[in-house]
């Protein structure tokens, strides 16, 4: 099949996520000739609603907009005009086996875990402490706050689940630096019951998304770019490429040349984390009225927090979340196996009452050729300057946004949002 013929100023934007969705929308507004090549049917990327029940819209991936203040994903949820309900995970109730927590125990865990924290910042600061791990620093700090034996070990599991929570990794492998390097936004934490990739279809109407490309190969020069997919050969001006982190480091798509040394070292330096979910239904509620239900257990346990969502999909729904390579060793396993585990960390805490469920729903991000995991992460041997090489242009032909280029607000989806914005203004402002 003959190229698609380029126009003066045309762009291709590879990924239909929400990064290229908005590069792409910001760059037809501005006048621009746009084509976004997606390898899925779908759009959303690792936005993805799983709507095979519909009473019951499941969010596979992204669910949360995290802090609703200056975001720039509440401004598109306003602007669609979409439901979103409360879900600070404020209210949280926790377990140690089946023994239900008491506001004293809870206490001293938290003053613990605070001198803990406030110690491992400390250290983040000194610059021969910066690709120190959060495993390794924990264990510099423990005895400086004379914390050892059950108490120790509560932070040690503590620390290991916040870790592999943050950044679908584990506590060896985050260095302190990235606690330096991170912005956040205020506000209340809300979820979308009828699912968060109606932002992805909305932003996606009026576009020129061709759905089922997979792209192999990336060509460049001075005179322009091409794009070669499995069906299919698109020329342009300049490419977009918001491949996740994951795609790039297989190296499952070409670049001709090949990617600056520089910049390939960057991706290696990297890491892709996985965090997966199981929802579990049942006909009645069991659990406690918590946003949150937290459950101490050894660190290898399948399951360490519990999010119940009847208030959200107004049904007894509830679903836990487990990254790093917990959430790698749940994928090796089938549906019923996980299942089985996730009942059996139930019943730790519920008792043999707790009935089997009517329904289930389990991810495995990291097996998804067009993902191969959920977000990125700062490998031990990064550095803070990665993501910026990364994200630079090559030639003002080749540009490259993605949560995974977002210098600090990278693994959520307001920072790919605000990636493909910068992209589509440095295109803009070329001639």
């Amino acid at each position: 099949m003959s190229p698609t013929v380029s126009s003066t100023g045309s762009v291709l934007v590879i990924g239909a996520g929400i990064a290229g969705l908005t590069a792409a929308r910001d760059l037809v507004r501005l006048g621009r000739q746009v084509t976004v090549l997606e390898a899925r049917e779908r759009v959303g990327g690792r936005l993805w609603t799983d709507r095979t029940r519909p009473e019951m819209p499941l969010d596979l991936g992204a669910s949360w907009i995290h802090g609703i203040e200056k975001n720039p994903v509440t401004q598109l949820r306003d602007e669609f005009g979409l439901p979103t309900v409360v879900l600070n995970q404020n209210l949280i109730t926790t377990y140690s086996g089946s023994r239900h927590l008491d506001p004293a125990a809870m206490n001293a865990y938290g003053i613990d875990f605070e001198g803990v924290m406030t110690a491992i910042q400390e250290l983040a600061g000194q610059p021969r402490f910066a690709n120190t791990s959060f495993a390794a620093a924990v264990e510099l700090v423990l005895p400086q706050l004379g914390l050892s034996d059950i108490r120790a070990d509560l932070i040690r599991n503590t620390v290991r689940h916040f870790v592999q929570d943050s950044f679908g990794a584990d506590a060896d492998q985050v260095p302190l630096w990235v606690g330096q390097h991170h912005d956040s936004h205020g506000g209340d934490e809300v979820v979308f019951p009828r699912g968060y990739d109606e932002i992805a279809t909305r932003l996606a109407e009026n576009l020129d998304v061709r759905l089922g490309q997979v792209v192999n190969r990336i060509a460049y020069s001075a005179a322009g770019v091409r794009v070669h997919t499995d069906n299919d050969i698109f020329d342009a001006d300049h490419v977009i490429v918001t491949l996740p982190l994951g795609v790039l480091k297989a190296g499952s798509v070409t670049f001709d040349p090949p990617l600056p040394t520089a910049k390939q070292a960057a991706i290696g330096r990297l890491g892709m984390g996985v965090y997966n979910k199981l929802y579990l239904r049942f006909d009645v509620q069991f659990w406690d009225d918590a946003e949150m239900i937290g459950q101490f257990g050894l660190p290898d346990d399948p399951m360490a927090a519990w999010f119940p969502l009847q208030t959200v999909a107004g049904v007894p729904l509830i679903v836990a979340l487990r990254g790093g390579s917990v959430a790698r060793r749940i994928e090796s396993l089938d549906d019923a196996a996980t299942v089985a585990e996730g009942m059996r960390a139930l019943r730790v805490i519920y008792g043999e009452r707790v009935p089997e469920p009517c329904d289930y729903q389990v991810t495995r991000w990291s097996t998804d050729p067009y993902a191969r995991g959920s977000y990125s992460y700062p490998g031990i041997e990064s550095t803070p300057d990665d993501r910026a090489i990364v994200a630079e242009p090559i030639g003002n032909r080749v540009f490259f946004a993605g949560e995974a280029t977002h210098a600090t607000e990278s693994s959520t989806v307001h920072g790919a949002l605000l990636t493909g914005q910068r992209e589509a203004d440095l295109i803009s402002r070329i001639g």
